[in-house]
């Protein structure tokens, strides 16, 4: 007596020459796309299961696309200092030294009128040199924050910033400090700026989570 799928009734079979296979999907995905998609699936085969799982990744995606676009858009919420020491009333532990090193462009150079101009002081930071610079400084930044929170860290401190040209004319931004966990943030930030750094933890906790979701790791 062949068995039969308990969702959609369809014959479970390891196929032939003549027949397709639709094989039964395994415990975890059913798992998954339950918990994802709030359903109840007792079971799912090849023939049923391929929608509701399908579902369950593109919802967890757009969730961690979410998160993500948060923490960049707020990236400079992350607390930040180019100071070493800090005020003996900070509870302080040191993680590791992180870095970050972005090339930006190449014939930076060839822009001299926008350099020129930028040294008049008519800086146009929307193109030309100064642009690309920001960019390269966001992006320094970006992957400083990212080591920083890898490490279980919630600041940076003693940030310096070099720059640096190469053989072709491209800029380097090359950023580096210590990633470290203040346990009294507090005495270090207003109440608003201790939120929105509070804010970017979250959200990478949340992403965080959502992967650990994604890859099947998901509560019993």
């Amino acid at each position: 007596m062949p068995e039969n799928c308990g969702n959609c009734g369809a014959t479970i079979t390891t196929g032939s020459a003549f027949k397709l296979a639709n094989l039964r999907r395994d415990e975890l995905w059913v798992r998954f796309a339950n918990f994802i998609n709030s359903a109840d699936y007792s079971d799912l085969c090849g023939q049923c299961g391929d929608l509701p799982i399908s579902e369950a990744h593109n919802r967890i995606d757009e969730l961690i696309a979410d998160r993500v676009s948060f923490v960049r858009e707020h990236i400079t919420d992350f607390p930040m200092f180019t100071i070493s020491w800090l005020p003996a009333n900070v509870e302080i532990r040191y993680k590791t030294m992180i870095t970050a090193n972005v090339t930006v462009g190449t014939g930076l150079f060839n822009e001299f009128s926008q350099g020129f101009s930028d040294f008049l002081g008519c800086v146009n930071t929307q193109s030309g040199m100064s642009a690309k610079v920001n960019q390269g400084e966001a992006n320094a930044r970006s992957i400083l924050v990212s080591k920083a929170l890898a490490v279980g860290a919630n600041c940076v401190v003693g940030v310096d910033i070099d720059y640096g040209v190469t053989n072709n004319n491209s800029a380097t931004i090359n950023m580096q400090g210590t990633a470290a966990h203040v346990k009294n943030m507090s005495s270090l930030l207003h109440e608003a700026e201790l939120e929105r750094a509070q804010a970017i933890h979250d959200a990478y906790a949340r992403i965080d989570q959502l992967r650990q979701w994604r890859a099947g790791d998901i509560p019993a």
